[in-house]
């Protein structure tokens, strides 16, 4: 019998492994979303010499949530796909440790036999694993802080169940109390919200832990409680982000806050019993609190459950209060007196979800499968449930596959939250990155004219701009940039980019000031950004333009800091070099400008000038004609390559077609009659 099951059990986690595969294969490839690059790219990346996310022994905040996203890095860089496989990973592996929970709970907590066990867990695993309420926790790679702390959490939960079962040797039991208390801390420095283990912990001691299958509670109080509330004393005497994170929670509790939760919870619930009308960014409007909450359907049709439940099966009520309890105290952090921005997100009832998913499992196995009712009745209950499984797989299908485009993502979102002005700021973003100016204007204008935050208010006239930019009108580019600037002038964007503007226009000493100002505000205020490496390239040609060398010099070291091996770099430095008569580290750094056509052909152009300086003609000659070789129609090259051969005697028939070449390619009238003024002087 025990092989059978062992077997059984063997078969349904490949398909499990199966099905998840299937579903979720479709957003392997899925591009990062919302806060998705900040927190790789800028939060962990580049903070990680500043952080020390890579050394274990100095843990901090999120440590292993950052940590993995350095392994991702190392691996693929900013390629989505492994980021994707690692969340579809940790989502796989949590549903197994569910399994054995449940497993384990039904069999030694309430005494029943190994085949009902063995259903109710199956039947809880699967309708955990494919809930569409769990897509985002898996697709939105900036969710794993949730999918990694429910993976340990659980674990940590597993550990302490196998660890209190009776019989067990002395020796194993102590090693799984000590690897519950390694996964409860893997568990929060994955993310903070994991402090509720122990409430959690001792609530299943509670309901469960009172028959003869398990350990005596001295054992446990001697063996596990102590130590737990030990390390808990010593992590919050000894680390000071601790105490601080529980001082500010304490002074954050907002009872009226949490009242009006409970209309929130509510719908939370009914998003895990009926997945439908899920959405990135929800919005609550201030209608949807006004019905009474007593009579708010999700809470009637739960508080119907449990009723029945305590009715008809009186030696479970402890099943009821467990699942219940589970569910409110997991969501707690997130959803009850602690004030958010975010009245809800999909991601924080991924693990609140198993308490309320454990409960309808029982009950279906209770009252539809283990039923001695009618045949009829049994049947009809387990088509029932095969039916539930098809539509679970097909709604979960179709939410990965809004996934796959972030566009739809938030026209999604837009679509069932229209009042949610960031998600009308992020989807005129994502037609930015896209190129769709049209959609894009439509969106950023209709975000320019609501209330929008004066945050939001800023980025839309900055992205107006830039798209007024690319249509050549300069005057309603400046405008918006400038409108960006009012709306928040701490927000360094518009300074930037009205920098910019400037500087195209030869307005040379106003693009300076504005390209300081952004670097100023980039610099003192925290906007989850970096300096971007383009201000410093920017700011270090207009000084190199009006001669202010030492201070382009500075910039050009802080830009080539941050893009080393960036040719466009490289060049500028060496043009400055040249210009402060540093002639030889000149032409070191042309010699680094890369292998873009242009810029490597003026890069031999201007280290032809500088061997003509030296009066190193004839490597000058070599220098020009692979610049030609390399650029054929750059004006400069030929003019100067036709000057050089009249110079010095050579080839005068070379020389001009050279110079006549120059004067062919060119659309100035000051460089066309240089060009002229050479010419005069052949025969």
């Amino acid at each position: 019998m025990e092989i059978y099951l062992n077997n059984r059990k063997t078969v349904f986690f490949i398909l499990l492994l199966v099905i998840l595969s299937l579903l979720y294969s479709s957003t392997l490839h899925s591009p990062f979303n919302f806060d998705d690059e900040v927190v790789i790219k800028h939060e962990t990346i580049h903070n990680t010499k500043s952080h020390g996310f890579e050394k274990i022994n100095l843990l901090q905040y999120r440590h292993l949530f950052y940590s993995s996203f350095i392994f991702n890095y190392s691996l693929g860089e900013l390629r989505p796909f492994g980021y994707h496989l690692i969340n579809i990973s940790l989502h796989f592996f949590t549903s197994i440790v569910i399994f054995f929970i449940a497993f384990i709970t039904i069999e030694k907590g309430l005494s029943l036999n190994k085949k009902d066990a063995l259903s109710i867990a199956g039947i809880t695993t699967i309708f955990f694993a494919i809930n569409p309420v769990h897509s985002e926790t898996v697709n939105y790679i900036s969710a794993r802080a949730v999918g990694m702390s429910s993976f340990f959490y659980l674990s940590a939960f597993l550990s302490f169940i196998v660890g209190s079962v009776r019989g067990r040797k002395t020796s194993s039991r102590f090693l799984l109390y000590f690897l519950s208390l390694i996964c409860f801390l893997a568990s929060t420095l994955s993310k903070e919200t994991a402090l509720t283990f122990p409430i959690v912990l001792f609530l299943y001691d509670v309901c469960f832990m009172r028959k003869n299958g398990w350990v005596p509670l001295t054992n446990r109080l001697l063996f596990f409680y102590l130590p737990l509330f030990l390390c808990g004393i010593f992590a919050i005497v000894n680390i000071h982000s601790l105490q601080s994170m529980i001082i500010e929670w304490w002074q954050k509790i907002d009872i009226e806050y949490g009242l009006r939760q409970i209309h929130v919870i509510g719908h939370g619930f009914r998003l895990i019993l009926f997945p439908i009308g899920l959405t990135f960014d929800y919005d609550f409007p201030n209608t949807f609190f006004t019905t009474h909450t007593l009579f708010y359907p999700p809470v009637l049709f739960a508080l119907g459950i449990i009723l029945m439940i305590a009715l008809y099966f009186p030696k479970t009520r402890s099943m009821v209060f467990f699942c219940i309890l589970w569910f409110l105290i997991t969501l707690a952090p997130t959803n009850s007196v602690l004030p958010r921005f975010d009245l809800l997100s999909e991601r924080n009832l991924y693990l609140p979800s198993f308490g309320i998913i454990f409960l309808i499992a029982f009950a279906i196995h209770r009252i539809v499968l283990a039923s001695r009712s009618f045949l009829m009745v049994k049947t009809i209950g387990t088509y029932s449930i095969v039916m539930l499984f098809f539509l679970q797989v097909i709604l979960l299908h179709e939410r990965n596959l809004i996934y796959r485009s972030n566009t739809i993502l938030w026209e999604d979102t837009l679509k069932k939250s229209p009042a949610k002005l960031r998600a009308l700021h992020n989807l005129s973003h994502f037609y930015m990155a896209e190129k769709n100016h049209t959609k894009a204007f439509i969106t950023l204008r209709s975000l320019v004219k609501s209330n929008a935050s004066p945050h939001y208010l800023s980025y839309a006239h900055s992205n107006l701009g830039s798209i007024y930019l690319q249509m050549g009108n300069y005057l309603k580019a400046e405008n918006e940039f400038k409108s960006g600037i009012k709306a928040k002038p701490s927000l360094p964007t518009n300074h930037f980019n009205l920098g910019t503007l400037l500087a195209s226009q030869g307005r040379n000493l106003e693009a300076k000031i504005s390209y300081e100002k952004a670097e100023y505000l980039y610099k003192n205020y925290k906007w989850g950004y970096p300096i971007p490496a383009e201000l410093y390239i920017n700011k270090a040609r207009l000084l190199l333009k009006l001669g202010l060398y030492v201070e382009a010099e500075n910039s050009i070291k802080n830009y080539l800091i941050r893009a080393p091996s960036s040719g466009s770099g490289h060049f500028i430095q060496a043009k400055i070099y040249s210009a402060t008569g540093r002639l030889n580290q000149a032409l070191h750094e042309y010699d680094q400008a890369g292998n873009e056509p242009k810029l490597k052909g003026e890069a031999h152009n201007n280290k032809a000038l500088i061997f003509i300086q030296k009066k190193y003609f004839n490597r000058a000659l070599k220098e020009l004609n692979h610049a030609i070789t390399v650029t054929p129609n750059l004006i400069d090259a030929h003019y100067n390559l036709g000057n050089l051969l009249m110079q010095t005697n050579g080839d005068l028939i070379k020389s001009r077609w050279h110079l006549e070449r120059a004067l062919e390619l060119t659309t100035s009238d000051k460089s066309a009659n240089r060009i002229k003024r050479a010419l005069s002087f052949l025969p």
